[in-house]
């Protein structure tokens, strides 16, 4: 249901409690909206700015407030409620006291669900991402979604922000790929009726594409299967389906290498294939990592070697050339995308890590204004600060992300010890040691947040 549908009474209430969220009036905005969607519960962009106002009210309170779960709360998959009688349930009992709850969320999930909204059960998914980063479970849960409901651009992204999280997550690296797959079939309209068999020249070609969709390939069928795809890429050296076989098999075959080559030459064959150069710009960092790994193992392997400096020389342009790479890309999204604040919040990590933090610093502004990344903007923005010097702006920049963040996770323990580093630089001590020491009440063995407070004892 859109703004469009409401009944002139039920428009006129969220009206109001838009307008109310603006002027800051949470409690106010909460009770209209929720008005709102027991009328029309399926008033999706109701149900989100309830969530914002939720957090905006909640953000900033003493520990302890947030229990994370359901509580005594009974429902979801396993409940015998209607769907909208258990989100109705649900939103009263525990999202308003606890927006992020892990557990009320995945009921909320689990309701949307049976009721045959994907929108919202994508969304109960997402809320729960916000709120806990780290938790690839839940992110898993949600790319699958997305191809389920045939958004997998979406579960793309998703996937590559677990990757993020945890680099050697094998099921997130292949989900990443099937997901590039399936956006480059449904862009080219194999998913219509008999359109991948009529994108096919034969029954053949569909059975080799079957044959290296299976998993576990010996050594010996991927050979063969290159053999064949040599022959075919020989009669026609432009045929793009054969050149990104030939490529996918050297991937299988860990030759990044070569895989690289044949990516590189179908991104010229076909350059308007985003997925493709995905998957070919994938396969560069790959054999970037492949060279730092083998040069960083011959330092380790003769630490007093004569040309150990000229090695060292070697891994820091390949990172540079990697990052120039990487900053170009980035660059073309921003461009192509203006208004999409994840992609200038992906260009400010890349200036970052070039050091170019006075060119990171308008980007971070602009993605601050994203709610689902508008933390990790405000911790990037207060590196930059930092590392000018600019102390002050720093510790603001910190600050309003303390604030913001309801929950004790992984993001908030790095802004308070960032946050406190800043403070024992302008020598406020005290700042200093009350950083420390939040941390080290909920997470002992951070860093070394115990030395710090412990020595301050002494």
């Amino acid at each position: 249901m859109t703004e469009n549908e409401l009944q002139p009474q039920q428009k006129n209430l969220w009206l109001k409690g838009v307008s109310a969220y603006q002027l800051k009036n949470y409690d106010y905005a909460i009770n209209l909206i929720v008005s709102v969607l027991k009328q029309s519960p399926e008033f999706i962009d109701g149900r989100k700015l309830l969530r914002r106002a939720e957090v905006e009210k909640f953000k900033g309170q003493k520990k302890g407030l947030f229990s994370g779960g359901l509580s005594m709360f009974k429902g979801g998959a396993n409940s015998k409620k209607e769907p909208w009688d258990g989100i109705a349930e649900l939103e009263d009992t525990v999202l308003q006291k606890d927006p992020y709850s892990l557990n009320a969320n995945q009921a909320l999930y689990d309701y949307a669900v049976r009721a045959g909204q994907h929108d919202l059960a994508a969304f109960a998914l997402e809320t729960i991402r916000e709120g806990h980063p780290d938790n690839t479970k839940n992110m898993h849960r949600l790319a699958e979604h997305y191809l389920i409901h045939d958004q997998p651009e979406k579960a793309g992204d998703i996937y590559r922000n677990i990757i993020r999280v945890d680099g050697s997550d094998m099921d997130a690296i292949k989900g990443e790929k099937d997901a590039a797959a399936k956006t480059s079939m449904m862009r080219q309209g194999w998913q219509e009726e008999g359109g991948f068999r009529k994108a096919m020249k034969s029954g053949d070609e569909a059975q080799q594409m079957e044959n290296m969709a299976r998993q576990g390939m010996t050594e010996e069928q991927m050979e063969n299967l290159l053999a064949q795809f040599a022959e075919e890429y020989a009669k026609d050296q432009t045929n793009i389906n054969v050149v990104k076989k030939i490529a996918d098999i050297y991937d299988r075959m860990e030759k990044p290498e070569q895989a690289l080559e044949w990516y590189d030459y179908a991104v010229k064959l076909s350059p308007g294939d985003v997925s493709l150069q995905s998957r070919a710009e994938l396969m560069r960092n790959k054999v970037a990592e492949l060279q730092i790994q083998i040069t960083e193992a011959e330092i380790e392997a003769s630490p007093e070697s004569p040309d150990i400096e000229e090695k060292r020389a070697h891994i820091h342009q390949i990172k540079i050339e990697r990052l120039a790479t990487v900053l170009a890309e980035s660059k073309l999204k921003v461009e192509r995308h203006p208004t999409d604040k994840q992609y200038r919040f992906e260009l400010a990590s890349v200036l970052i890590q070039m050091e170019q933090y006075r060119e990171a610093i308008p980007e971070l502004q602009q993605a601050k204004s994203n709610p689902h990344i508008r933390n990790k903007a405000l911790l990037l923005l207060g590196t930059c600060f930092a590392r000018l010097g600019m102390n002050d702006l720093a510790i603001n920049a910190y600050s309003d992300a303390v604030k913001e963040l309801t929950v004790f996770n992984k993001e908030k323990k790095e802004l308070l010890y960032e946050l406190g580093l800043v403070y024992e630089k302008v020598s406020r001590k005290e700042d200093y040691l009350n950083c420390m020491k939040e941390i080290y009440n909920n997470d002992y063995g951070y860093r070394d947040v115990a030395k710090r407070v412990e020595s301050s004892y002494q």
